[in-house]
């Protein structure tokens, strides 16, 4: 199982052309601990606890060591931790030890939408007398804004020495060759396949833009997926998505077909007709493309003042300043039913960045 988790620094990158000097400065932002897994969480994370023995406070449990620690002071106790940015988890490790050596519990809280929900189940962990980097703890993956630990030390006080947390790509590869082949009331609809893919989620509706229905497909059946039971004569407008990680993509190129009967030829189906939009302000905005150093592009619509605001901040986090992450507001490119949709961007895995102002 240990071996399911590598250890991976936070990566959704926008780009700019770094030395190699640069790049080894910005990897000293990650802080890692000898031993464990993934990443401590951020130093901006604000930490609460629901007591403290003497000078054993909750900022110990993410110092990046392992002679410091965390005591609640009791057998039972929960610690939570607040990130600066959200972030996209997998897994968490900690670091104990227990007078007597016995088994001690964690049960995993997210944080999502200012609601802790549950995350993993209450499990248990060996520790003996001395500190122990017990076997990660796979928590359900998502974006979150913090975690919460319940910790029960059985026979010994509720503790942490040190937590980690297995951070994963945030990348966001979105189905763009969908195409739609109509039939006797049905259209079938094929995609190019997503690594990673956990499953495919298919709207549709009758009008371009609204989907009233969804369907769920398997990561393999993007071959040639059958939309039944539709209504010869009327066209239908289809998009898909997947979900990696738990977090779903944006929305695909949208495909078109009206379903035939068998005594009607194959109907070439009318271009839909393209909902006005606002007019676009002619000077002062660029599109943004990043290139990570992992080689996937990123494309950007953004005002020259946020652009401006990025460049910023990347030249005051080389000096030495300012947060290791920054978010991209992605606007109108946000698609689904969601309320906004930003790309984080870790530091040190920028490559380069082209502004192409319009």
């Amino acid at each position: 199982m240990i071996a399911k988790f590598k250890k991976t620094v936070f990566a959704v990158v926008l780009l700019c052309l770094m030395s190699m000097n640069v790049a080894m400065a910005a990897n000293e932002e990650v802080a890692t601990v000898e031993g464990m897994q993934g990443i401590s969480p951020p130093k901006e994370t604000v930490v609460t606890v629901n007591g403290t023995y003497s000078a054993n406070y909750g900022k110990n449990s993410i110092d990046g060591k392992l002679g410091t620690l965390w005591n609640s002071g009791a057998t039972k106790g929960t610690i939570q931790y607040v990130f600066p940015e959200e972030l996209s988890l997998n897994f968490i490790q900690v670091a104990a030890y227990s007078n007597p050596k016995s088994n001690n519990y964690y049960t995993v809280y997210g944080l999502k939408d200012g609601k802790w929900i549950l995350v993993s189940p209450k499990v248990g962990r060996y520790v003996n007398a001395t500190v122990t980097i017990t076997e990660p703890v796979a928590i359900t993956p998502g974006v979150y804004e913090g975690i919460k630990v319940e910790v029960d030390g059985a026979a010994s006080w509720a503790h942490i020495n040190e937590l980690t947390i297995g951070v994963v790509e945030m990348m966001n590869p979105n189905i763009i060759d969908l195409k739609a082949t109509p039939g006797n009331t049905q259209v079938g609809l094929n995609w190019g396949a997503i690594d990673g893919a956990e499953k495919y989620i298919v709207r549709y509706g009758t009008e371009s833009g609204k989907y009233t229905e969804t369907v769920v497909a398997t990561k393999d059946e993007n071959g040639n997926f059958v939309i039944p039971a539709l209504t010869n004569g009327t066209t239908y407008y289809f998009v898909v998505t997947t979900t990696i990680n738990g977090v779903e993509t944006e929305y695909s190129n949208e495909a078109f077909a009206t379903p035939y009967g068998e005594e009607l030829p194959n109907p070439e189906p009318e271009e839909p007709t393209t909902p006005e939009q606002p007019e676009e302000p002619s000077t002062n905005r660029a599109i943004f493309v990043v290139t990570m150093t992992t080689g996937l592009e990123k494309e950007f619509d953004l005002s020259l003042k946020e652009v401006n605001d990025f460049i910023d901040w990347y030249e005051a986090k080389q000096a030495g300043s300012g947060k290791a992450s920054y978010a991209i507001d992605k606007h109108d490119n946000n698609k689904g039913p969601f309320k906004s949709r930003k790309d984080y961007i870790l530091f040190d895995r920028v490559l380069t960045f082209e502004v192409s102002e319009y």
